[in-house]
């Protein structure tokens, strides 16, 4: 394939909302690590920031994809379902006719095939009030004030602007920016309590 149709490639796998490590994008579009960091530095270069998840099982992911490129996400689809909820408790005449839509939807965009192994989209487990919180401030992308425990066991208050619910090694996370780091950090659930 040609450099812009590789680019275009990588684009749609990040667009999804999960997280790619350099080598999963150079086997999904069959070219080398180094290229797919070539392909990230050409994409920021054309306004879309890339975002970096560092570490052992860190790679590429982009935030805010409804407002990057034209392609169904996860988050369109899961916003779509969501709809589909209060639309069967409304009874909702035309609901079968709904439904039919989204699943078009899913096949055409392939979203079923495209679960990350880290990145969730808001549907854990945990259905209390912090959880509804986080999701609310995600969806609506708000600020809120938090408290934080830190590996001294000390609490410290925090402003974060949470951008995305994850798992990793069976513990959740939220990815938020801080404000007091002026950074994007990754803040262990549990160790959260509302402030």
């Amino acid at each position: 394939m040609s450099k812009i149709s590789n680019a275009i490639q990588m684009l749609n796998y990040l667009n999804t909302g999960n997280k790619y490590s350099v080598k999963e994008l150079s086997e999904k579009i069959g070219i080398t690590e180094r290229m797919v960091r070539y392909y990230k530095a050409e994409l920021e270069q054309a306004g879309i920031p890339i975002e970096t998840f560092m570490g052992p099982n860190g790679g590429y992911y982009i935030l805010n994809t409804k407002n990057q490129y034209n392609h169904f996400n996860k988050y369109d689809i899961q916003l779509l379902e969501n709809i589909n909820i209060m639309l069967e408790k409304m009874e909702y005449e035309n609901i079968d006719k709904y439904k039919k839509i989204i699943n078009k939807i899913k096949f055409a965009s392939d979203i079923a095939e495209e679960k990350s192994k880290y990145f969730l989209y808001n549907m854990t487990e945990d259905k209390s009030e912090l959880y509804f919180v986080l999701n609310d401030a995600i969806l609506n992308k708000l600020a809120i004030k938090i408290l934080y425990r830190n590996l001294n066991q000390e609490w410290q208050e925090r402003v974060v602007h949470p951008l995305q619910i994850f798992n990793y090694d069976n513990k959740f996370y939220v990815t938020a920016y801080c404000e007091l780091r002026n950074d994007i950090r990754h803040f262990e659930i549990s160790r959260i309590k509302l402030n």
